[in-house]
């Protein structure tokens, strides 16, 4: 699974956003504040990459237990997939 692609993240303001560009637009008008731990998740889902995956590179990036950052990352992406943002 990965992000669609067509967006692009900035930091404004000590703020992180994820903003669509082109024909994302049509799709997904509006945009994402990221935290650094869903912006390093975000980064990693912009190549095909699996939730166990991201799962273990979340927990060894911030010394978290497997399970918690397993379950972080399940709803984060839930979260994308309600907007229709993750392409499988």
């Amino acid at each position: 699974m990965k992000i669609k692609e067509g967006f692009v993240t900035r930091e404004i303001a000590d703020t992180i956003v994820a903003v669509p560009t082109g024909e994302l637009v049509n799709e997904f008008q509006g945009m994402i504040k990221l935290s650094p731990s869903s912006k390093f998740v975000w980064d990693l889902l912009q190549e095909d990459t699996s939730l166990e995956e991201i799962a273990d590179k979340l927990s060894k990036k911030y010394n978290l237990d497997n399970n918690k950052a397993k379950a972080d990352v399940e709803k984060f992406i839930n979260n994308l997939k309600t907007s229709n943002l993750i392409e499988e």
